[in-house]
Order: structure tokens, then sequence, then C-alpha cells
């Protein structure tokens, strides 16, 4: 009984600390993104520069809203957040809003996790050129993924943890 109950409480642990931490560029666990969460001053955003587009077409980011998420297929919290953005994407759809998941890996290691999610990973994807990740993260010296952004008529309105409020982030920039 108390092997079991071990157990059950070191899985919660883990999970836990999984999905409360982000990726750092390295691959390895990185700082408590919900801690880098805020308002941001409406800076412009930077273009997406990218290099192919996995899933979905090219997204005009300069009217409207949108929300630009960093993400990588071997970080665990970018994995976890991925069926929330799909619910985003569902639930702000007929507002215009479209979520563009950017990585800068492999086209071919994107390609077939994009594939393998299928239906579970319902919004725009694109492979970085270089440049997106540098305007977006490097401007705001976030080193950790993943990361959202959200964009209303070209200007980065918020940023944070995609599990942090992004809810509500996109509901203000709707108003």
């Amino acid at each position: 009984m108390k092997t079991i109950l071990f157990f059950c409480i070191s899985s919660a642990l883990l999970t836990a600390s999984a999905f409360l931490t982000g990726c750092s560029a390295g691959g390895e666990s990185g700082t408590p993104q919900t801690q880098i969460s805020d308002k941001s001053s409406g800076e412009p955003a930077a273009a997406l520069a990218v290099g192919h587009w996995v899933k979905g077409g090219p997204v005009d980011i300069s009217s409207g809203v949108h929300v630009v998420e960093f993400w990588a297929t071997w970080c665990p919290p970018c994995r976890t957040s991925i069926p929330h953005l799909t619910e985003l994407q569902e639930k702000f759809k007929d507002s215009g809003v479209n979520i563009i998941g950017v990585s800068n890996e492999e086209l071919a290691t994107v390609e077939s996790f994009v594939k393998k999610m299928g239906d579970k990973m319902a919004y725009t994807v694109a492979i970085d050129a270089g440049a997106t990740s540098k305007g977006y993260m490097g401007k705001y010296g976030v080193r950790g993924i993943p990361h959202a952004f959200v964009v209303k008529d070209g200007e980065v309105v918020w940023h944070g943890h995609p599990m942090d409020k992004l809810d509500d982030a996109i509901e203000d920039a709707l108003k």
C-alpha cells in the first residue's frame, strides 16, 4: 500500500514539475514561464519569417488578433500545451483569431510530429526561417519555451506561458 501511495505522489510531482517549467534552448528545463508572463506595451510585432508552413498557410499578423507561440517537439511543457492551444483555436476561430505555432527544428522532425498529432494539433504550424524567434524571444529576453505572444493589429499586447492566462489575453485583445 505504501509503495502504491509513494508511486502516485511521485508521479503527481513529476507531472506538476514538467508542467510548471519551460524548456531552455538546449532542451533542458528552464525557468518557470509563468513568472515571465506580462502585459506588453503595444510594441510592433516582428514579421513572421517562415521557412516553411507545415500546417495551414501564410498568416498576415498586421491586422486582427493572432497568437504566435514558440515550441519544440522535444519539450514536454510544449507538448502539454498543444491540446489547450487547439481548444483556443476552436473557441476563437469565429473571431478571426489565428494561432501559429513556430518551431526552429528541422522540417522533417516537425512534419512527422504534426502528422502524428493529427487533429489534436488543429492550428497553423510553421518552421522559423531564423528571424522570427529572434524578433520575439530575443526582443523580450525570453529564454524558455513554450512562450506565446498575442499580437493585435501588428502589435504585441501580451506575452507569457500559453497555459497562463492566454485565454484572458486573447479576450482582452478582442475588445
